[in-house]
């Protein structure tokens, strides 16, 4: 089945030295976690590619199997804490960052408003570290429903503007949440993007699902996310509470 040989696509967000006091939505994975994380992507069973090994990965399916890792927003705590842990383990990744925001905080979240966002400076270092930047839209503003002119800021400005930041035109775009409609689809496809990330709903190269790492998987869990067949599973198990609770079981014992 082909399922047991697409690329799984990781999902990160904020790093820190230790479990912060508040991280209401668990994006926050700590130092200790990410190394045990990467410790099992080191046994050979899987393979961190960047886009471009992800895209080959995606048209000839092989083993071991191919995985990509993604990180959404650009928090300081990248360059603290994951990128030389990334690199010092040769995995790349792409970075996704709204560049309206650089600089400044994730003011766009009531609950989380003070994580600092890399400054321009730091985020030009990134790609000596093997990540590549992508871009968030332009300030992280959802863009379901966006009138032509916010589908324009978000799109081709954001693109611009994170050029002119980096030097480099960004190839990859992700939805802020995650979240699409076929208008913002259309507008990220006409802006010059080779391929776009969403989080739970796939349609096609400019809407691909990813599975998200956060800071309450522990190894079992981490390695049931790294399955291929993980993120239909786990949309079946939001309809079925048995089967979610069998998925959670079966990471036990892994």
């Amino acid at each position: 089945m082909r399922i047991l040989h697409d690329p799984v696509v990781l999902m990160y967000h904020g790093f820190a030295e230790a479990a912060p006091d508040h991280d209401p939505f668990s994006l926050v994975v700590t130092r200790e976690r990410l190394a045990q994380q990467l410790g099992v992507l080191g046994r050979g069973e899987h393979v961190a590619v960047d886009l471009d090994g992800y895209l080959d990965a995606v048209a000839r399916p092989r083993r071991p199997r191919r995985m990509l890792v993604t990180i959404d927003d650009g928090y300081q705590s990248v360059a603290d804490i994951a990128a030389p842990m990334l690199a010092a383990a040769g995995v790349p990744a792409l970075l996704f960052v709204p560049p309206g925001r650089v600089g400044t905080t994730s003011a766009w979240m009531d609950e989380f408003a003070d994580e600092a966002i890399m400054d321009a400076g730091t985020l030009a270092r990134m790609p000596a570290f093997g990540i590549e930047i992508g871009c968030h839209g332009w300030d992280h503003a959802v863009m379901v429903g966006m009138s032509d002119a916010e589908l324009r800021r978000n799109t081709v400005e954001a693109r611009e503007a994170l050029a002119d930041l980096t030097g480099t035109p960004p190839r990859t775009f992700a939805y802020p949440e995650g979240r699409f409609d076929q208008r913002a689809l259309d507008a990220v496809r006409r802006a010059g993007f080779e391929v776009a990330f969403s989080v739970h709903d796939d349609a096609g190269r400019f809407a691909i699902s990813r599975v998200d790492v956060n800071a309450t998987d522990n190894a079992a869990t981490f390695r049931l996310k790294l399955f291929p067949g993980y993120r239909r599973l786990w949309r079946l198990a939001d309809r079925a509470s048995v089967l979610r609770r069998t998925v959670r079981r079966v990471a036990q014992h892994i």
